[in-house]
């Protein structure tokens, strides 16, 4: 959890919305032509971590202080980290991105900025899919679904595959996401 989110929130989601606002709930990243994967949200252009702003400069800072990190609790020495491409999705009640993962990329991210009433944070799929015993059921489940926590970071493997189910809350439901290599 990022201890100084509340300092940056509201600079978070003014940048965020002033992208949002000029094409809402359009598809603007790299893949708009998936549509069928996303639905009622605005993906943003791939490079959010390089916008000159102090909130968003601080948090990508951050979290590449935590990827770092990661990292090294994984054995692969790095003293920085590239983000490949960061982009947010605002998504309205209904909205959602399906099954998918990040390609080429060690340890992608997810950070919670705006919950908008949902509960859920993203569900993650079992990568041994159907593995499921009478003894190891209790730990080894087909899904997870994490907890949409404001201000929270969530690290994983790229090859993870999850989704963003559809959103139930009222009011929008805002999150970074981001791909990283070490250097």
């Amino acid at each position: 959890k990022c201890d100084f989110f509340e300092e940056i929130k509201e600079d978070l989601i003014s940048v965020i919305f002033d992208i949002h606002n000029k094409n809402p709930f359009e598809l603007m990243g790299k893949f708009p032509e998936l549509s069928n994967l996303k639905k009622n949200m605005t993906e943003s252009d791939h490079n959010f971590f390089n916008i000159k702003n102090t909130g968003v400069q601080k948090l990508g800072k951050w979290i590449g202080e935590n990827l770092i990190q990661c990292y090294k609790e994984l054995n692969i020495e790095t003293k920085q980290i590239t983000f490949r491409e960061s982009w947010f999705h605002v998504t309205k009640k209904g909205g959602y991105h399906n099954i998918h993962y990040h390609l080429n990329s060690p340890l992608a991210g997810i950070f919670y900025v705006q919950s908008g009433g949902s509960e859920i944070g993203n569900r993650w799929l079992n990568p041994i899919p159907g593995y499921i015993d009478k003894y190891s059921s209790k730990w080894c489940r087909t899904k997870y679904d994490s907890e949409f926590t404001e201000g929270k970071l969530v690290l994983f493997p790229g090859w993870l595959f999850h989704s963003a189910v559809p959103h139930e809350g009222e009011d929008l439901r805002v999150v970074l996401a981001f791909n990283s290599i070490p250097e």
